[in-house]
């Protein structure tokens, strides 16, 4: 029996593999060490989590303004406070990533308060400035290169989980855990304060809309009233003509349209301002960040175990394919 037959043999494959295991264990140790190194050199990151679930809006079984949607919609306004902020969308914005980035954390790397630029160290000079300056544009600036090498790092560690139920899982890695646990907490305060203002402030403007419509409404009914007032000074009822007639019944529909939108108007100004005033509940936080010690990357057991499995088996393949071709080489 030949090297080539007994190697393509399982039983005789076997036998061959037992009998370089010393020689294949020294190679993947290679591969365990390599692991080890990486280990060593990369960041250790902890991760904390926040959950959120959107409430919406706490209404009562029925809108107060739907008794009044025709005179809204003829006037062009949504009074509808319907809640359409897709939580993810906000979290993951630059705009919250770049509020991050410039705030000062504690951290125990400086023991001060520092910004994520400081902290990552994307400001220091590197021995490759020089050379990197010949790519740069005329219109590169530095300042606004590190705020946007800070917000893809940090969108690399933020990861939005929406579930099926709505419920929103926000985790944030960073390489120290009160940093993770703070800066989670920060994200949910963020969305929270985000919500509740953007809704205050389309609350304001619709109740500056109808001031603004309620007081030409005051003044139109005030024009109409005088205006009937006049005609009933000039001309007595009991003198009217079919013409009269037919002018003061326009006068004191003009009256009762402009009172009918004066009051309708009215009603809507005292319901936007209790509006404006009141407090909703439209996110809860079921699940506020804690510190957690145990590290979330890199996964050390993991990676040496993936490490050694992969290295035997790349060490087994590459003795097997050099016993091959060398037994092919012998044979010719």
């Amino acid at each position: 029996m030949n090297t080539r037959k007994e190697i393509n043999d399982f039983r005789a494959l076997y036998l061959f593999l037992t009998n370089n295991f010393l020689f294949s264990i020294k190679i993947t140790f290679v591969f365990t060490f390599i692991s080890i190194i990486y280990i060593l050199l990369t960041d250790t990151y902890y991760e904390s989590r926040i959950t959120l679930y959107p409430a919406g809006e706490l209404y009562e079984s029925f809108n107060l303004f739907d008794q009044y949607e025709g005179v809204t919609d003829a006037f062009g306004l949504d009074l509808t406070p319907e809640s359409n902020y897709y939580l993810p969308d906000i979290i993951v914005s630059n705009s919250l990533k770049r509020q991050i980035i410039e705030m000062q954390w504690n951290n125990k790397k400086y023991n001060k308060q520092t910004n994520l630029i400081d902290y990552w160290e994307i400001n220091k000079p590197s021995y490759f400035d020089n050379i990197r300056k010949i790519f740069y544009s005329d219109f590169y600036n530095k300042d606004i290169s590190d705020i946007n090498n800070a917000i893809e790092i940090i969108d690399k560690l933020i990861d939005v989980d929406e579930k099926n139920s709505g419920l929103v899982e926000v985790s944030v890695l960073m390489q120290e855990p009160q940093m993770a646990a703070d800066i989670a907490n920060h994200i949910s305060n963020y969305v929270i304060t985000f919500v509740s203002n953007q809704q205050k402030t389309f609350a304001t403007k619709n109740k500056t809309f109808i001031e603004e419509r309620l007081n030409l409404a005051k003044n139109e009914l005030s024009i109409s009233e005088k205006e009937l007032t006049f005609f009933r000074k000039n001309n007595q009822i009991s003198l009217d003509t079919p013409d009269l007639q037919l002018e003061r019944l326009q006068l004191l529909r003009d009256v009762e349209v402009n009172q009918e939108v004066f009051i309708t108007l009215r009603q809507q100004f005292e319901i936007a301002k209790l509006e404006e005033s009141k407090e909703r509940l439209f996110i809860n936080i079921l699940d506020p960040a804690y510190i957690s010690v145990k590290k979330a990357y890199p996964k050390s057991f993991l990676i040496v175990l993936i490490s050694t499995f992969i290295g035997y088996i790349i060490t087994s393949l590459c003795i097997i394919l050099y016993k091959n071709i060398k037994n092919s080489i012998n044979d010719i």
